[in-house]
């Protein structure tokens, strides 16, 4: 199985990495100087697991209005990123060749949350594609919201169609879109909400971390589509394993432990590995998958990686 890694670093902040157009995009993730870069996909050959650094050569640098820039999302005429600190979207319009072909439309957000020094404003954190492709979600951290846009002719339409309160002091990170249901990570309350597909209507609030909340990370769905994983950071660090039932609803199965801070983690595509973003473990930790309950055990193998904050198989 081979691995794209994005990595921590003070030159470019934390790297969310997307493939597309036969190119590789990644961010520098700074306050005052954010940056969608886009290197050509030729990159990525090579044995074991490919570091990308956007300010390497052959990266070309295209400059974010927003702040701490930290997630990115491809449509087919639009690239879409998501700004952290200033709580904004950058819609950069992509030429034939998925290179962005002018300066970006700016969405700027409002709202706040009840947690102090955490939700004091929006914190725009990502965006995600229906299974239609006609609808993107993106989560606000900072004000406990769900957006809801159209897709239009391959771009995100600039007003939204709807604005979902999530529970307070929640903090909407991750999306991932199940059968008839959307699963939200929130970082702060550290849950996985079940929420109606499109109703958007909460249905479901699982506690992934119970001992140490605060922490959480990324999700995402096993090939088969009946579990859950979702990972917890700060303390007590690891994967929880959730089994999924009738109408998308979670039952906690399991939970694997993993090095420092499992900031993101990916599936194979087969689903018989996860390969985990150990950001403060400065490693690239990988664990067996049990196909019949979804269990995790660690492989013994493991990639000296300095800061990793993404993953996926390439």
């Amino acid at each position: 199985m081979n691995l794209v890694v994005g990595t921590w670093d003070p030159a470019w902040g934390h790297t969310w990495v997307t493939r597309g157009f036969g190119k590789v995009y990644a961010l520098r993730s700074l306050a005052g100087g954010s940056a969608l870069c886009v290197a050509d996909e030729s990159i990525l050959s090579g044995e074991g697991p490919v570091i990308c650094r956007p300010g390497a050569e052959g990266w070309q640098s295209f400059p974010t209005p927003g702040e701490h820039s930290c997630h990115i999302l491809l449509l087919d005429r639009q690239a879409v990123v998501a700004d952290y600190t200033s709580g904004s979207l950058s819609l950069f319009p992509l030429d034939e060749g998925g290179l962005p072909s002018g300066d970006p439309d700016v969405l700027y957000f409002e709202g706040s949350g009840p947690v102090k020094g955490r939700q004091d404003g929006p914190h725009i954190h990502s965006s995600w594609l229906s299974p239609e492709g006609d609808t993107v979600v993106v989560a606000d951290l900072g004000s406990d919201v769900l957006y809801r846009f159209a897709v239009r002719d391959g771009r995100l339409e600039t007003r939204y169609i709807e604005r979902r309160g999530m529970p307070p002091g929640s903090g909407p990170r991750h999306c991932a879109f199940g059968a008839g249901v959307l699963y939200v990570a929130t970082e702060l309350s550290d849950e996985v909400l079940v929420l109606s597909w499109p109703g958007l209507d909460l249905l479901q609030r699982v506690t992934v971390n119970p001992q140490h909340p605060g922490g959480g990370g990324h999700l995402a769905l096993s090939p088969d589509g009946r579990f859950l994983y979702v990972s917890s950071r700060l303390q007590g660090d690891g994967i929880a394993v959730l089994g999924i039932g009738e109408g998308g609803f979670l039952t906690p199965c399991s939970f694997a432990y993993t090095r420092a801070h499992p900031r993101h983690f990916c599936l194979s595509p087969d689903g018989s590995k996860v390969a985990v973003a150990c950001r403060d473990g400065n490693a690239i930790q990988l664990f067996d998958r049990c196909a019949a309950d979804g269990s995790l055990s660690d492989s013994g193998k493991s990639f000296i990686v300095v800061k990793p904050v993404y993953v996926e198989t390439v």
